[in-house]
């Protein structure tokens, strides 16, 4: 099935005033959608008319003209829905996109199941722990509704309802990045709806901004135009106050204002790479813009993980890649599972650029009267003849920021860059003083031509001092250490990746790089990095750092044989090894192993909280076998809470074996309550441990439900730390 050009927007706001009014929107347009189907002959400009406080929202108003739209086709009207979507010329582009991809919807049978489920919550409803203020959107996959939660003080927040969604949110739940929009909570009602949270920040998507930015249909001048769309969007909105934008999108020109959002988008999208998750439906509507010009990427719900070989099939037709394309018009002939290429979201990336760009889309226009095996078909052999020159649509681009934005949309995927990481580095390398420079000379030929003498016998002058400086290789290695050591990861990549381009078989460069991505999360591009670095300059702590990444990305037995190299040679904190050895032995299931290392690393640095936690978690799976609990498991449970770094997920773990001791022992329910207590005013969900089998001898314990009422603390922290860094400080 393929992905609806969806109208949803997202996430933080302060005040209950922009929830009210999106409540009475919405009631308003109930109000004239009822008159509607009892005879009154749609039209939203008279609705408009008579209501003009709706003009504020523009779900509400898409909503409307699509339902005009599709009672006009019912009743015989022969109307184009371009023509038809001209009426609207500030969401011109997004009400044809939406009639046309319903329309293609409409003939797909997923689809309409998705549609017959008669258990939709409404606004005005409490669902689950919230209560339902507004829908704010509508997609294949489900409904967004604008929320509060009563038992967090009313807090406003987004609700993605959605039959089955576990597997989105839990994809969302691995992914932390600031391009990436966060997910508070997971929950599921009987009749199988799941409600995931995320924060509300206004509704603003790139969507807006091409609406807004494509009104004149030149393009923008100004990046100070993306900041007008955003606020123009959520111009009813009482949102918290937000950073201050970059001055790039308040006083850079459009061109550079784009670079700077499609570098974050290329950034979110090596996170989530790095953690082997493709997006596959990237799209302008599933890019949030945060009021101070922060793109957000949304939606992943027809993600998958590229691990594994799944079958999903999906994707939005103008933003996929040929190699998508191709698996919808031939599913007829798709009878084993795919493996997912990463540079598709690439090339999605690389239309969503053409099109804020230009607004255009790169391979023309959609025709969309022709059934979806047809439209593939069409514009798969578009791409295979390659985008329009971008230039042609916007002579603000320079030729070789042209060549990049053209690699992303280049038909075969070998032609495209080669990760997202890369991309995000080409673009910022575009917007470096010397790029922006020349870009604007470009457009202002005349301005700069007589001074051109003057600036050629200064570059002479600066070439002479730089001459002097050491290699470019060195000084790149040294600012990618330096920004490494204070935190500026990505910066510190940028820098070492110039190093290695000027000189690939420095060791000492890429293993600097590997430990800059094994910072940013990036735990498989990190590993590539070390196994590189290690090629040329075998030693211990690259063994370390090898294993530490496999196990960061589940590649355990690998992991293992890493650690183990890395003893023999040597490693001088062999109780690091140790640790991380039974964590990965627990996680293939072997206790006995697992508990032989963490014993060791025990002995070795009895101060280690990690190894006596993980200690924890081995006896406590072999209670769950039905295996006697030892009295040593309580000595290391103390120990690990004595050695500090308290986090929730330690206090949920120790109260899980204590509970599990009390089937048999009643003088450990106490304790075992009281551990409950800690882990909830740390964070962790009340309702996970209320619902855990592994507390059962506490349910009767009007003191064990009293602490899953406790008060979260104002700073929390959830996780406990397992694997251990090798090149920590011992």
């Amino acid at each position: 099935m393929i992905a609806e050009m969806s109208t949803k927007r997202g996430a933080l706001a302060t005040s209950p005033n922009d929830g009210r009014g999106l409540f009475v929107a919405n009631r308003v347009a109930e109000t004239i959608k009822e008159r509607w189907r009892n005879g009154e002959t749609p039209d939203v400009t008279a609705a408009l008319a008579s209501h003009p406080e709706l003009r504020c929202y523009r779900t509400v108003v898409l909503d409307l003209a699509y339902r005009e739209y599709v009672h006009r086709l019912q009743t015989g009207e022969g109307i184009d829905a371009e023509t038809f979507s001209r009426r609207f010329p500030s969401f011109q582009r997004s009400l044809h996109l939406l009639i046309a991809v319903h329309g293609l919807l409409s003939r797909d049978p997923d689809y309409q199941t998705l549609q017959d489920i008669s258990s939709w919550p409404e606004p005005g409803s409490q669902f689950l722990q919230f209560d339902l203020i507004a829908e704010i959107g509508r997609g294949s996959f489900g409904r967004v509704f604008l929320a509060t939660e009563p038992a967090l003080g009313g807090r406003q927040v987004v609700v993605k309802v959605a039959p089955q969604g576990g597997e989105e949110a839990e994809i969302l739940g691995r992914l932390r990045h600031p391009n990436i929009v966060p997910i508070y909570s997971l929950q599921q009602d009987v009749t199988g709806l799941t409600a995931f949270c995320m924060p509300y920040l206004g509704r603003a998507t790139l969507c807006d901004v091409l609406d807004y930015a494509f009104l004149d249909p030149h393009p923008p001048k100004q990046a100070s135009i993306i900041l007008d769309a955003v606020a123009a969007t959520n111009d009813d909105s009482d949102l918290s106050e937000s950073p201050r934008p970059d001055s790039v999108l308040r006083k850079g020109p459009y061109v550079d204002g784009v670079i700077h959002l499609a570098a974050q988008l290329a950034d979110a999208l090596s996170h989530s790479h790095g953690r082997g998750i493709c997006h596959r439906d990237l799209k302008p509507s599933n890019v949030l813009m945060t009021p101070d010009g922060r793109p957000l990427v949304l939606d992943f719900n027809l993600s998958v993980d590229q691990r594994l070989m799944a079958a999903k099939i999906g994707g939005t037709v103008p933003y996929m890649a040929p190699e998508e394309l191709a698996v919808l018009f031939e599913m007829s002939h798709v009878t084993g599972r795919r493996h997912y290429d990463p540079r598709s979201d690439l090339f999605s990336l690389g239309v969503i650029v053409y099109e804020l760009l230009t607004g255009s889309l790169p391979f023309g226009t959609i025709p969309w009267n022709s059934s979806l095996d047809e439209l593939s078909l069409d514009l798969y052999k578009r791409q295979k003849e390659g985008p329009r020159p971008i230039r042609e649509h916007n002579g603000q681009i320079d030729s070789r920021l042209a060549r990049l934005i053209e690699s992303c949309l280049a038909f075969e995927p070998d032609r495209r860059p080669e990760t997202a990481r890369e991309l995000a580095t080409a673009l910022r390398r575009e917007l470096t003083l010397v790029r922006r420079c020349r870009r604007w000379t470009g457009n202002h030929r005349k301005l700069v031509g007589g001074t051109a003498t003057l600036f050629l016998t200064l570059i002479l002058a600066i070439s002479l001092f730089f001459a002097l400086r050491p290699s470019y290789s060195i000084r790149q290695l040294q600012l990618g250490v330096a920004y490494g050591e204070q935190g500026q990861y990505a910066l510190a990549v940028d820098c070492l990746s110039n190093s290695i381009r000027s000189n690939p078989n420095s060791s000492e460069a890429l293993f600097a790089r590997g430990r800059a991505y094994q910072r940013l999360g990036e735990y498989y591009t990190a590993y590539q990095d070390y196994d590189l670095s290690y090629q040329l300059t075998p030693t211990p702590i690259l063994n370390a750092c090898r294993g530490y990444c496999l196990s960061q990305v589940g590649s355990h037995s690998a992991a293992i044989a890493a650690y183990q190299l890395a003893l023999k040679g040597g490693y001088n904190s062999p109780a690091l090894l140790y640790n991380n050895i039974g964590f990965s032995y627990l996680m293939l299931r072997q206790l006995d192993d697992a508990e032989k290392y963490l014993q060791r690393a025990i002995r070795t640095d009895g101060n280690l909280q990690a190894p006596r936690y993980t200690l924890v978690k081995v006896f406590l799976r072999r209670a769950l076998q039905g295996q006697q609990i030892p009295n040593a498991a309580f000595v290391h449970a103390t120990k690990a809470i004595e050695i500090g770094l308290h986090s929730a997920d330690l206090y949920r773990v120790v109260a899980a074996l204590y509970a599990r001791a009390a089937m048999h022992d009643p003088a450990l329910i106490q304790p075992a309550i009281e551990y409950v207590g800690k882990a909830v005013e740390l964070g962790f969900s009340p309702e996970t441990i209320a619902s855990d089998p592994s507390y059962s001898a506490l349910q009767k314990e009007p003191a064990f439900h009293a602490a899953l009422k406790r008060r979260t603390a104002t700073s929390n922290s959830l996780e406990a730390i397992q694997l251990l860094d090798p090149l920590a400080k011992p």
